[in-house]
């Protein structure tokens, strides 16, 4: 069991002492002279008379022994009449008991009495007197009983009860360290009240932490999102888990950070798995270095206990002991964050009770319309997995592609997951695409609305936002990057130019840190389970580099190995990245029932029944964005308009097909087509 440092209430003296958890044991010998024995009834009296424990049981190496005049015992009467549902207990001295036991022959020594009719002795005595005392000390030292005095070191006194015997107060006391039982004891009142202010005052010694201060404070500027505004400085979080003990101050920092950097990943939605936003890698950052040198100075501090390796303090973020339990967090933030920290944890159980019911409504429909045969087409199953297989091969896909979709669609259906929340609804209009190198360092890979940096000096690939505008002659990328926003101006032939060279601010591989990659089960710590890792840690760095004219990457050569190549065509079908500059993004429809649905590679179009799938082009014109459709033989232009709908004129018509059958393993397909009119479509 492991030895810690507390401060203990022994019957009333406050000592510093190393102890372990006490204990009593079922016997006690008191000595040659008298063989007084625990948890026995003796018959004295005509009572029973049961001693408990006594004082110098407690006694330990490190201090000096409990002297005689201060051996107080407890002692049980279960014969008399309860108080308050409770055996009569009473606080009497060792020395007394013996010769009392003695007298009535019950113990070796003395000479035994004759049993004389059961009385009180030690009974609370009932005169105004021992009333007045009673109510005198408790005004006078306004001692709280079953609420807890907070000491230093984790370390909680709590009083349960106090009582009258003779004519003194006594009191009984719990002593708790780290919420774990450590200690009871009996005393008198004054020694008690002595006590607890010895140990609030040792807590009040530690001295006040600073005033919080948010990371947004601490820099000067605003963060997006909004809710990282919250988020405490690294100085706040050191200094408000701060304790009179070194190793358990370490511990709090350690997991607090851990704590914090899961606030993030929570809040961040989606953008968990997909790539965080600037300002939310720089706070976690931040974060993850501050937690590793806590982890180092720590742990060298104390090799033989190290505090990374203790969990105490280390629950998952669905544990309703999260933020609560030894590490407090959400004294930093707000009702409004942790309400929405606490309703993002909590869907996931909700979410998946009600998809797993529309999953099942859809599956006793399919169920019934199997049971009728309808025709023996292959595709007569309504499931979401087979609707989107079905959809995907009337577009044109492959085997490999539709099988996947399908696959997919049903096992996070099976899942209770909408696929579309793991996504999100997704961002719309036009956004850059693809690679961009300068034949060196360094270059640039765009997405939507995000944009990838590598090989800016020392600087670790960086993610910036960045947004499209469209003037006149002219269409500019502005990248929102630090310290400094910078714009690229697209020319004619698809280049892009820069300013030149300018500053970026970002970070670098400080070091390495050995992590302990806890498992779990259910959301909760697997003990003894899990392995170390290597991950890097990094520090802030600001380098100078030169954005200047990019082009477009070249295609790579093609693969020469037939399986690589067969694996590689399998991806782009699964996730095609479609051709590099601008492209389009999002649902589209119009008044005249055509919607169009914008990929990388290509635009699927739904008019009535009939749908299809083609490529499509976005030009860079002078005066506005255009979007042509390859419709087979009815193409048309759309302009991209500010308030982002696209504005076109006329009609189209759509030729496409639907499943009809199978002949001997074979899709059969049947036409549809279909008219619509184009007008303005809106994002959906």
């Amino acid at each position: 069991m492991k030895t810690l440092s507390t401060t203990l209430l022994i019957l009333g003296e406050i000592v510093i002492a190393i102890t372990t958890s006490l204990s009593i044991g079922a016997v006690a010998q008191s000595g040659p002279d008298a063989q007084l024995r625990y948890k026995v009834d003796y018959q004295c009296s005509g009572e029973r008379v049961r001693v408990d424990h006594c004082r110098h049981d407690d006694d330990t190496p490190d201090f000096p022994p409990t002297t005689p005049d201060k051996d107080y015992c407890l002692v049980y009467y279960p014969d008399r009449p309860e108080s308050g549902g409770l055996a009569v207990q009473k606080v009497e001295l060792r020395a007394d008991i013996v010769k009392k036991l003695q007298a009535c022959g019950v113990m070796a020594g003395g000479t035994p009495t004759k049993a004389q009719p059961t009385t009180n002795n030690h009974a609370t005595p009932q005169t105004k007197a021992a009333t007045n005392t009673n109510v005198t000390a408790e005004t006078q030292d306004n001692l709280r009983v079953n609420d807890p005095y907070r000491c230093s070191n984790g370390m909680a006194v709590t009083v349960t009860r106090c009582a009258q015997q003779l004519d003194k107060q006594y009191c009984e006391v719990k002593i708790e360290q780290n919420g774990k039982p450590a200690f009871k004891a009996i005393n008198l009142r004054e020694q008690v009240v002595a006590g607890v202010n010895s140990c609030t005052a040792q807590a009040s010694n530690l001295a006040p932490p600073p005033p919080k201060k948010t990371m947004a404070a601490a820099s000067g500027k605003s963060f997006n999102p909004s809710y990282l505004n919250e988020m405490p400085s690294v100085d706040t979080v050191l200094a408000w888990m701060k304790t009179t003990d070194p190793r358990e101050t370490a511990l709090r920092q350690i997991w607090a950070f851990y704590e914090l950097t899961e606030v993030i990943k929570v809040l961040s939605g989606p953008r968990e798995f997909h790539g965080l936003l600037p300002d939310e890698q720089k706070v976690l950052g931040d974060y993850q270095v501050a937690q590793y040198y806590v982890t180092q100075s720590s742990d060298k501090a104390f090799p033989k206990d190290k505090p990374s390796e203790d969990l105490k303090y280390h629950y998952s973020r669905w544990d309703t002991k999260f933020g609560f339990n030894g590490v407090d967090i959400w004294q930093f933030f707000s009702e409004n964050l942790q309400s929405q920290f606490t309703q993002i944890v909590a869907q996931d159980n909700a979410k998946y009770a009600a998809l797993r019911a529309e999953q099942r409504r859809v599956a006793e429909e399919a169920r019934k319309d199997n049971s009728q045969g309808q025709g023996g087409s292959p595709f007569i199953r309504n499931d979401p997995g087979s609707l989107a297989a079905r959809r995907c091969v009337e577009l044109g896909g492959g085997a490999l592609e539709c099988v996947g979709k399908g696959f997919w669609t049903g096992l996070v259906g099976m899942a209770g997951i909408d696929p579309a929340s793991i996504n999100g609804s997704g961002p719309s209009g036009v956004y850059m695409n693809g690679f961009y190198t300068n034949g060196s360092a360094p270059s640039l890979s765009f997405a939507q609305e995000k944009v990838t940096i590598t090989g800016c000096g020392k600087l670790v690939p960086d993610v910036f936002s960045y947004t499209i505008s469209k003037k006149p002659n002219q269409l500019l990328i502005n990248v929102k990057s630090e310290p400094s926003s910078f714009a690229l101006s697209m020319g004619n032939d698809g280049r892009l130019t820069g300013p030149g060279s300018i500053e970026v601010s970002g970070q670098i591989i400080d070091h390495y840190e050995r992590v302990w990659m806890q498992k779990y089960h259910n959301g909760v710590a697997v003990a003894g389970e899990g392995y170390w890792d290597s991950r890097p840690v990094y520090a802030p760095k600001t380098e100078r580099c030169t954005i200047a004219t990019f082009a477009p990457a070249p295609p790579p050569p093609p693969e020469k190995n037939p399986l690589i190549s067969d694996l590689t065509s399998a991806m782009n079908s699964l996730m095609p990245q479609g051709p590099t500059g601008l492209r389009m993004a999002g649902h589209y429809g119009g008044q005249g029932g055509l919607v169009l649905e914008f990929e990388a590679d290509a635009v699927t179009l739904d008019c009535g029944a009939a749908h299809v799938k083609d490529t499509y082009v976005v030009e860079n014109a002078p005066n506005q964005i255009q979007v042509t459709v390859k419709n087979g033989a009815s193409p048309f232009t759309m302009a991209l308009q500010p308030d982002g709908t696209l504005a076109g004129s006329g009609s189209t018509d759509v030729a496409g097909r639907v499943v009809s059958g199978a002949n001997d393993n074979n899709l059969v397909y049947a036409t549809r087509n279909a008219h619509c009119g184009v007008g303005t479509l809106a994002a959906k």
